[in-house]
């Protein structure tokens, strides 16, 4: 390799000589700068590179902003139940709600109607035994099922809830509301992931054992929204500083908090025998809003036990032959016989 190098150099005049030598170095020193650019350039865009998928790579970690945590450490993105949430029927209701990706809709366990593909269902106590504990002394079951959609059938997933008891529901946002409600036994269907339940005990022994609530009520707290259910035609009241609603026990679905809640007698010996209301009334004492029920559920099972029969024992549905008195399809058509035998 080096021979045609030293022929291209061998001087035939020292003036050729140098021209050539100039030459020579001028072509290594443009090769040289022009492979230093090119692998300058290769360097960069390496560089450019890497820069661009570490910063997609760290983007797509990244959790999301608007994230909430809630007091047991489940997180998850907040519902707008403006958009997402629809009640359907008349006296007898159902709520829907559209989730989206990282999404948590918390709920009571066996309230679920149906839910889409792609909805995920976790059923927990909720943070620990004493949180399940503490539900329960609320009407509420001790485990709780939160709704998550994983994003793998379009862009929602739905989840539909219904009620043990033909019920209406009501949606409340705690923010219009100071932040908290207190409501009867057992009314709390759904809500946003963050809000809590609390046990809230009535200020009076006499509230307790006459108010036709317990002794115990159902604090919902924190930052979202609650749907609750109420039996029959559902009526909303806004008191005045001061203003005195009196109704009757267990007609109460829920009340904001600062409402006085308390009990009084009936006047009148007519009125407590005859009157249909027992010996007391629920009274409600503004400022604030509380809501009412047509039909208290415990009413219902109560009209209905009544009219139960008592006596009697059970009757058989197959007849006995010899018996008589059968009911069944032998009785009915020998009654049919012995009608037609008369006419004729």
């Amino acid at each position: 390799m080096l021979l045609p190098l030293v022929r291209y150099l061998r001087p035939r005049s020292s003036r050729q000589f140098l021209f050539r030598s100039r030459q020579l170095s001028q072509s290594i020193s443009r090769t040289h700068s022009s492979s230093s650019s090119s692998s300058h350039l290769l360097r960069s865009q390496c560089i450019c590179r890497a820069q661009s998928t570490s910063s997609s790579s760290s983007s797509s970690i990244q959790p999301r902003q608007d994230a909430l945590t809630s007091s047991d450490g489940v997180v998850g993105v907040p519902i707008d139940f403006d958009t997402s949430s629809s009640i359907e029927g008349k006296e007898s209701q159902i709520v829907t709600i559209r989730l989206e990706k990282d999404q948590v809709l918390r709920a009571e366990s066996g309230a679920m109607m149906y839910m889409t593909d792609g909805i995920q269902m976790n059923t927990s106590t909720g943070g620990g035994l004493s949180a399940g504990f503490k539900r329960m002394l609320t009407g509420q079951n001790v485990f709780i099922s939160d709704y998550t959609y994983d994003g793998s059938a379009g862009p929602y997933g739905f989840v539909a809830l219904g009620t043990d008891f033909p019920s209406k529901i009501l949606r409340i946002p705690l923010q219009e509301y100071g932040g908290k409600i207190i409501c009867q036994s057992g009314a709390l269907l759904c809500a946003s992931h963050t809000v809590d339940i609390n046990i809230e005990f009535t200020k009076k022994i006499s509230t307790g054992f006459f108010g036709g609530e317990g002794f115990v009520l159902q604090g919902l707290s924190g930052n979202g929204d609650c749907f609750v259910k109420a039996g029959g035609a559902l009526i909303r009241k806004d008191l005045r500083e001061g203003e005195v609603l009196k109704i009757s026990s267990g007609c109460l679905v829920a009340f904001q908090d600062g409402v006085e809640f308390d009990v009084e007698m009936i006047p009148g010996f007519k009125n407590v025998l005859f009157g249909g209301e027992g010996l007391f009334l629920t009274t409600l004492k503004g400022p604030g809003t509380v809501w009412l029920q047509g039909q208290p559920p415990q009413r219902m099972i109560s009209e209905i036990v009544r009219r139960v029969p008592s006596g009697g024992g059970i009757g058989l549905a197959v007849p006995i032959p010899g018996m008589g008195g059968g009911t069944g399809v032998g009785g009915a058509e020998g009654g049919g016989d012995s009608t037609g035998s008369t006419s004729t």
